[in-house]
């Protein structure tokens, strides 16, 4: 089959069956799905510029070792402060 048959071919298949949004039990649409896309795009950018900032790089910061600031995030030290 050739390559402009094969896309003639999933064209009508892809026409036969409903998805996405098209389906009745379907909670999102595809601006939903965007959106969802978007969201996690935009997360895993700042994971990615947040990644330099360790508990190691906090604690240089402050002249303290990162296990400090770890029990501090972890409520085990200074626990009293909010």
């Amino acid at each position: 089959m050739s390559l402009e048959g094969k896309d003639m071919a999933d064209a009508i298949y892809n026409l036969k069956f409903k998805r996405g949004e098209d389906l009745p039990q379907s909670k999102l649409t595809e601006d939903d799905v965007r959106l969802i896309n978007e969201l996690v795009e935009y997360r895993e950018k700042l994971k990615r510029e947040l990644s330099n900032l360790t508990n190691a790089k906090i604690g240089e910061k402050f002249n303290v070792h990162r296990r400090t600031v770890e029990r501090i995030t972890s409520g085990r030290g200074w626990g009293h402060v909010g």
